[in-house]
């Protein structure tokens, strides 16, 4: 499918716009892409027919530029570039949501900027809190992403692969390993690692903040993973007024069950969707 290219606060980014309706953007993870999203989520292009959806790579990731500084990358460096894309689209409002780093970065914009968010659809979001993820994930998840940053630094993007692919935790699966190898392979090699060390010390907002979400939410969990605390999606659901929340038993839940993941987000936008 086609992808385009607009400058979003200074960096080229990627993206590409699919659909009729209401606008939606959606972002993906860390180390992640357009692809990824496609991968992850195939479900969402089953929406195409009642939403017009935007994903893109987020600064710094697959195909689009960024800064060479960590201190660039951070959840409101994201949550700007997301919402800049709304404008992109020419909208001033729209659905906003996203996978891991997509719902922290949507959650900044509907806390900073709550007139451009209609509803989120938070998907895995990571170990929310009054800290880092630094401070937060469990100690073998985090150890994988700084020994990418650091690998990515010091031996460039292909020998990284060859050293992700025999760390403990990096697949389940050989087929799992091949496609987070295509990830990376796919991932700008002059930008990833600040990407990822700005991240990572980024602070997430007071969850005391959610309180002041006054739009629907969705929130897509599971248990059993490390960077994506299903804590992180109760902690949500405690605080935000409007919240739905769905958390399954465990990590290959969503991917295995497509049809009961887009059953939930479709479930959603019957009831936001204009």
């Amino acid at each position: 499918m086609a992808t385009s290219f607009a400058t979003i606060n200074g960096y080229r980014l990627r993206y590409r716009l699919q659909g009729a309706g209401e606008l939606a953007v959606f972002g993906h993870g860390v180390m992640g892409s357009i692809e990824q999203i496609d991968e992850h989520h195939p479900a969402l292009t089953a929406l195409h027919g009642r939403i017009r959806l935007l994903v893109y790579d987020a600064r710094g990731h697959g195909q689009s530029d960024g800064p060479t500084d960590s201190a660039h990358y951070t959840w409101e460096s994201l949550g700007r570039d997301m919402s800049a894309f709304i404008d992109h689209a020419g909208e001033t409002r729209a659905i906003l949501g996203g996978g891991s780093m997509g719902a922290a970065t949507a959650l900044w914009v509907a806390i900073e900027q709550p007139e451009r968010a209609k509803a989120l659809v938070l998907v895995m979001p990571p170990p929310l809190g009054l800290a880092t993820v630094r401070e937060l994930a469990e100690k073998q998840a985090l150890q994988l992403l700084e020994m990418l940053a650091a690998a990515v630094k010091n031996f460039g993007i292909e020998k990284t692969v060859e050293l992700a692919r025999q760390f403990p935790g990096f697949a389940a699966t050989p087929e799992e390993a091949d496609a987070r190898a295509a990830w990376l392979l796919g991932q700008n090699p002059l930008t990833l690692a600040y990407a990822i060390d700005g991240l990572i010390d980024s602070a997430f907002h007071d969850p005391e903040c959610y309180r002041a979400i006054r739009v629907p939410v969705l929130v897509i969990a599971h248990e059993g993973d490390g960077l994506h605390p299903a804590r992180a999606a109760h902690l949500l659901k405690q605080n935000i007024p409007d919240c739905t929340l769905a958390v399954a038993p465990d990590p290959g839940y969503w991917r295995a069950h497509p049809g009961e993941f887009l059953a939930e987000v479709t479930a959603f936008l019957d009831r936001v969707a204009g």
